[in-house]
């Protein structure tokens, strides 16, 4: 604890004090009594939390009169760019090494910064041999990890300090849970850290994403388990399948639970956040929203809850193809299917019945050649817009008892 002080100390100058919002309307929709706050790393310098780590690792290396010929580093791009940046308001050269599938964002918002950088690999694993390969060839040279290091971790733990005071200007003074993502796990080691120590009984969750379950299958086993990353994955600031013992030490002591949640559950929360608090966040940063709305974790409705957002750097033409998926997964749009004589009329007598229940018509595409058609019918595809399930639903059922058989298009 002593350390994560210092380390709040040492970086104040380069880490904003992020804030902590309150949300009653969240509080509702989860059908939570007590206070719902997310932590806003989003609006951190370079957009993620990972600036606390790199500035504290970076600074005290030149306390201690250790100023390195260059920084490297392997990220996939939030630690990427708080590298960058850190190095360069200190004046180092930095090289950092990415996956070649490193979102387009994080990739040119690192070199903005003035990093030299690399693509290699399909994954973070890969990325991270390739940096060690430089430092070798360049013994002057320093390796900042993303989370296997004490530094870093402590740097992290400054967001538990600063959530804890925060919530006592809400004056909120006893046990809370937090809901922290989980990547390498410097983040939760750090910030639980730091809340337990200055709230003790407090409850921490930790969330990963299901394509990368290392840190989730590790802990349920109570051994480290590397598990292979299974694809593609919106959180890809998650996606390390090396477990680090320094971290796992950490985590499985102060965890009540690692879960891990699938693809469309994570873009939903996105989407979630987006409408209800306007709050713009990447996968890795909507993971544990998303843990909780999927019901892979169950709070206590009682007890007052932290989120951590860690991280805002999402490619905006994520965001589209999200939006678009939330609405169809809450049915807001979706298609119908419906077959009708083909004759005069009948696009008209269907058009006003929907039009009737509310619903508009984004759409509409006659298929003469579906298989549901006799000679002499046409099925008809209709993009609807709605209010949501059970609007639908009333679409549904007012046609229905006009007689048409409505099927809904996956």
């Amino acid at each position: 604890m002593k350390s994560i002080e210092v380390a709040r100390k040492r970086i104040s100058e380069h880490v904003l004090i992020t804030p902590l919002i309150r949300s009653d309307a969240f509080a509702k929709l989860l059908h939570h009594d007590a206070p719902v706050f997310f932590k806003v790393e989003t609006l951190q310098h370079t957009g993620s939390f990972k600036v606390r780590g790199a500035a504290n690792k970076i600074l005290s290396l030149l306390e201690q009169s250790k100023r390195p010929s260059k920084i490297v580093a392997s990220s996939a791009g939030n630690h990427a760019q708080a590298v960058a940046y850190i190095a360069s308001k200190v004046g180092i050269p930095s090289h950092i090494v990415m996956p070649e599938g490193a979102p387009l964002i994080k990739v040119s918002s690192t070199k903005a910064f003035g990093a030299e950088v690399e693509l290699k690999g399909a994954y973070y694993d890969e990325a991270y041999k390739r940096a060690l390969e430089i430092c070798e060839a360049d013994p002057k040279s320093v390796f900042v990890h993303p989370y296997k290091d004490e530094d870093i971790i402590c740097g992290q733990g400054t967001l538990g300090i600063e959530v804890h005071q925060q919530l006592l200007e809400h004056k909120i003074t006893g046990p809370i849970q937090a809901v922290i993502p989980i990547g390498g796990g410097g983040l939760f080691s750090g910030a639980a850290t730091a809340l337990r120590g200055l709230r003790p009984d407090s409850v921490f969750w930790g969330a990963v994403a299901d394509a990368a379950p290392a840190m989730a299958e590790s802990f349920k086993a109570r051994k480290i388990v590397n598990a292979p990353v299974k694809g593609y994955t919106l959180a890809d600031g998650l996606a390390v399948k090396t477990v680090s013992e320094l971290n796992f030490d950490l985590i499985k002591d102060l965890a009540s639970d690692v879960v891990s949640v699938l693809e469309n559950d994570i873009a939903m929360a996105i989407s979630v956040l987006m409408e209800n608090r306007k709050l713009i966040t990447e996968g890795a940063g909507a993971t544990g929203v998303a843990a909780v709305l999927s019901r892979k974790i169950v709070l206590e409705p009682a007890k007052p809850v932290v989120f951590v957002l860690c991280g805002g750097n999402i490619d905006i033409n994520k965001v589209s193809q999200i939006i678009e998926m939330g609405l169809r997964e809450s049915r807001r749009w979706y298609k119908l299917g419906i077959t009708v004589d083909d004759k005069p009329g009948e696009l008209a007598v269907l058009t006003k019945k929907i039009a009737e229940a509310g619903a508009n018509i984004l759409e509409v595409h006659h298929n003469r050649s579906h298989s549901s058609c006799q000679l002499g019918k046409t099925y008809i595809e209709f993009d609807l817009e709605t209010k949501g399930f059970e609007h639908a639903a009333k679409v549904e059922k007012l046609l229905r008892d006009k007689g048409i058989v409505a099927e809904e298009i996956k």
